[in-house]
């Protein structure tokens, strides 16, 4: 530790300097410990264990394009771990990164998410159980998630309505959908729909000006 003597702060870190007024540091010979987190040092690890994540895939990669090259009969299962390898390594990069806002890692990861579902329903001879539960499912997920960022974030919870309107057309797509009869079970998409409606008029209805001046901002009205 170390003593500044024009200030007669004790500082309890290895810092030569008083931070408050430059002045250089008498060392009491005491062995100090930073005391401050290492966040250079933190980022180098995150970024360690996301190559590893990922050299990990590659390697899957090339091992199922060897074993496809030598006759094995996996295409199908080859393009389905493919998928779910790279939804894991922008799931891991999303989750490790501070450039994209929640909102954003999550309608990202959703859409991936029921994107790479209905590829492996397609790839596994196409049940169409993607469409049927995965799709409702997904916009079922948003909301939720939805909820819990304006709980979390209440100062601040009027910056969700993005991803509130975002619900509202998919549930009118999941609506045209089983119109068309592309979607077979419409109770996850009835339980859809109304999650979205009534979400987003209690956010109207109780949000009140804040809710009202955010929606003309965000629509240019």
């Amino acid at each position: 530790m170390a003593e500044c003597k024009k200030c007669g702060v004790i500082i309890k870190d290895d810092t030569q300097f008083c931070p408050f007024c430059r002045c250089i540091l008498e060392d009491d010979g005491e062995k100090g410990k930073n005391i401050y987190p290492d966040a250079e040092n933190a980022a180098k690890k995150v970024k360690f264990v996301r190559s590893i994540v990922a050299f990990a895939s590659v390697c899957a990669i090339v091992g199922l394009c060897i074993a496809l090259y030598t006759g094995a009969d996996i295409f199908n299962w080859s393009l389905v771990i493919t998928l779910i390898l790279v939804y894991v390594n922008v799931s891991f990069y999303m989750l490790t990164t501070g450039r994209i806002g929640y909102m954003s890692k999550t309608l990202l990861l959703t859409v991936m998410a029921v994107v790479i579902l209905i590829g492996i329903d397609y790839y596994t001879g196409y049940n169409r159980w993607s469409y049927d539960y995965t799709l409702p499912s997904g916009v079922i997920m948003l909301n939720v998630i939805c909820i819990l960022l304006m709980l979390i974030n209440k100062r601040n919870w009027q910056s969700y309505i993005n991803l509130q309107i975002f619900n509202l057309l998919c549930s009118v797509i999941l609506m045209i959908l089983t119109r068309f009869g592309v979607i077979r079970q419409k109770v996850l998409v009835i339980i859809a729909v109304s999650v979205s409606v009534i979400l987003f008029a209690g956010m109207i209805i109780f949000g009140g000006r804040r809710a009202t001046d955010e929606l003309k901002r965000r629509l240019h009205i």
